[in-house]
């Protein structure tokens, strides 16, 4: 796939949500103010969500184009092209956690580190979490989108009911959101199943980001490229990006499940606006060699901050107070990018299809 300027650069964005969030910032606002009103536009959640709609828009897009170009989607090469990406940083966290854990530096929750590893954080209760490893949570749902979605792409050849399958899983979700809350009677008395788990990570609603930006992709690629956007269409594109992503500050009575949803419509217009719009200073901006980076080591930022930052501040080691942990986090990044994720990422190239 070609490189598209402006997509590391949201990259950046979503990450530096997340390291804002869990850094504790956002708990210093003023609980009447308009960001702490709005949180949902900045929070966290908010950067995962754009991380996830555009990680479905770039996996569909390569798979489709594998299809496309050999008439096949090569499932063994796919999946350890994705390991070679994703396992060598969290590899690193674990064993060094694992050495905390054993030296009594940190609470021994193994568990929680084997469950993180086979890529099912999303779904453990909340007496198996750890604030070191809580963030794995969207690794979990990233991995096992991978196996759904490939899988689905590689044996399902009529593309519409690819298509209708999305729509399908995308409103399971929201009919999932919408029970979840209702209570579960056992022996007379009600449970709530959020009362032990945190289901909107569960992969059922969590995926839904991805698979509409999986959709986005699929609308693009076989798009007739006639159809473009004009002038005064690419505006109205951006109006819709903005009209959707800020959709609650247009009719703040919104519940959260609608705003995950509008937002990542949000997001999916932008790419759209990005793709086509390459020159603009938008995307110069988003392009910025300091922001792009940011983007390029942003999955070392997100692996690495749940050692010194924590989903949560509040750490008992050194390496975990403010300011050194932010100092470790990007270091730590950066040294990975470049001495192991760069050297292991040249083993991809004997594995394309």
């Amino acid at each position: 796939m070609v490189h598209i300027k402006g997509f590391d650069g949201l990259r950046a964005i979503s990450v530096i949500f997340v390291l804002i969030t869990h850094l504790g910032f956002y708990d210093h606002l003023s609980p009447t103010g308009f960001l702490k009103s709005n949180i949902n536009l900045i929070n966290g959640y908010a950067g995962v969500r754009i991380f996830f709609t555009l990680s479905g828009f770039l996996i569909t897009t390569l798979l489709l184009t594998e299809k496309d170009r050999f008439g096949k989607i090569n499932l063994k090469y796919f999946f350890i092209r994705r390991f070679l990406r994703l396992l060598p940083p969290v590899i690193i966290l674990y064993v060094v956690l694992l050495i905390l854990m054993a030296f009594n530096f940190l609470d021994q929750n193994f568990i929680a580190v084997f469950c993180s590893f086979i890529y099912i954080y999303n779904f453990v209760p909340y007496q198996w979490y750890t604030a070191e490893l809580g963030h794995t949570w969207s690794l979990g749902v990233e991995e096992q989108f991978y196996l759904f979605w490939a899988v689905a792409l590689a044996y399902i050849n009529r593309i519409k009911t690819i298509i209708w399958l999305a729509i399908a899983v995308i409103i399971t979700c929201i009919v999932f959101g919408a029970i979840c809350d209702l209570p579960i009677y056992f022996n007379g008395k009600p449970h709530y199943i959020r009362s032990y788990f945190y289901v909107h990570r569960w992969f059922i609603p969590a995926c839904m980001p991805i698979l509409i930006g999986a959709l986005a992709a699929i609308y693009l690629f076989y798009r007739d490229t006639g159809k473009r956007a004009g002038k005064y269409g690419r505006y109205v594109t951006l109006l819709l990006a903005g009209i959707f992503y800020f959709s609650q500050l247009i009719v703040p009575s919104l519940n959260g499940q609608v705003i995950d949803i509008f937002q990542s419509v949000g997001v999916v217009y932008l790419l759209f606006w990005i793709y086509e719009n390459q020159g603009t200073m938008l995307v110069g901006f988003l392009d910025l060699k300091v922001i792009s980076f940011i983007g390029k080591i942003s999955y070392g930022l997100y692996v690495y901050h749940g050692l010194f930052i924590r989903t949560a501040p509040g750490g008992s080691l050194d390496i975990q107070k403010y300011p050194l942990n932010i100092l470790l986090t990007v270091m730590t990044a950066i040294v990975s990018y470049f001495l192991v994720e760069k050297q292991i990422l040249k083993l991809k190239k004997r594995f394309q299809p």
